[in-house]
């Protein structure tokens, strides 16, 4: 299944910020809605876990979340960024997708 194109990364001590390229292919497009294709928040939040697991190692279960907001849709053909921050002490990830420099969604997921 094709995914978003990474343009860019910069790892820190705790953390990790993607560019991302949706292309208009992407198969979370097709159906959500027609006429007007957005990003569903689901597959954002897949796509925390993923990035989560492949570029912090993280290991830990999705066990809900504390904050959940979305803003503003994510559309076909925009570039993102994302950024993710593992706190470690509080077993959460912080999550926060923006376009330009406006945030579309942000939130906090407890892991166990």
């Amino acid at each position: 299944m094709m995914q978003p194109k990474v343009l860019n990364k910069h790892n820190t001590d705790t953390g990790v910020t993607l560019e991302l390229m949706l292309p208009a292919e992407l198969f979370w497009f097709q159906g959500h809605f027609p006429g007007q294709p957005i990003l569903p928040g689901v597959t954002q939040l897949h796509w925390v876990m993923e990035y989560a697991r492949q570029e912090l190692a993280l290991a830990g279960e999705f066990a809900g979340f504390d904050v959940l907001k979305f803003q503003q849709p994510l559309l076909p053909e925009q570039r993102v960024t994302l950024t993710l921050h593992w706190l470690a002490e509080k077993n959460k990830l912080t999550f926060n997708y923006q376009v330009g420099d406006r945030q579309a969604s942000s939130g906090k997921i407890n892991l166990c």
